[in-house]
């Protein structure tokens, strides 16, 4: 049985994904505990664990906001995966070994299998696949220093973000890139692989920037 923190950070974290707490929102303990029908402790420590992950930002005497981005930040986080994800791809390449290449297709046939993501809990399970092909490129890349850095840009809780933005044909063409990802990383060509990286980094720039502008794309829960 969940203890009362863990019961306190499943909800929350299931409102901040779902847009309940939409971007830059302000979390008061004393009205969470409240709403949640909790003590202000289990709160606590299911908001710093939330901080912790990059669902929200905990600022000393003011609270808990909802994690936002600006444009400038869409702009820098994404200009910096590009130049190092596209190194990680080409390294990954480099050093192919049909386990990695294995792994890294199972996260694509995951992410299709998840299709059509059509409410919150299908986008949820296309956005764990594609954070899993990632990490499985940036670990099969050898560079500990690359995936660290990245590790810090691309948190989980950004990426579903932005992949509620999707439609269903840029979902399945994001898919489809970690395809031909996989392929060049299989056949040990690094400009492939690092050419496909570079694109599907850019599309996701693209998609992220426009709704930045235009607001986010509803998706119903469960």
């Amino acid at each position: 049985m969940a203890t009362a923190w863990e019961q306190a950070y499943n909800t929350l974290r299931r409102q901040l994904a779902d847009g309940t707490h939409p971007p830059g929102a302000h979390l008061r303990e004393e009205d969470l505990a409240l709403h949640l029908g909790v003590s202000r402790t289990p709160v606590r420590e299911a908001l710093r664990r939330l901080d912790a992950e990059g669902w929200l930002r905990v600022v000393p005497n003011q609270g808990a906001f909802a994690a936002e981005w600006s444009q400038a930040d869409i702009e820098e986080i994404y200009d910096l995966r590009a130049l190092l994800e596209v190194h990680a791809a080409q390294r990954a390449a480099a050093a192919s070994t049909p386990q990695g290449v294995a792994a890294l297709n199972a996260a694509v046939e995951a992410g299709l299998e998840a299709l059509p993501a059509t409410d919150l809990s299908a986008i949820e399970r296309v956005s764990e696949a594609n954070v899993r092909f990632h990490k499985t490129l940036w670990d099969m890349s050898g560079q500990t220093r690359t995936r660290a850095i990245l590790a810090s840009l691309a948190v989980p809780p950004m990426i579903l973000r932005n992949f509620r933005n999707f439609d269903e044909a840029n979902l399945r063409r994001s898919i489809e890139q970690h395809r031909e990802m996989a392929t060049a990383i299989a056949s040990g060509n690094p400009a492939w692989a690092g050419a496909v990286m570079h694109a599907h980094v850019q599309a996701g720039k693209a998609i992220f920037l426009a709704a930045a502008r235009d607001g986010m794309r509803t998706i119903p829960a469960p």
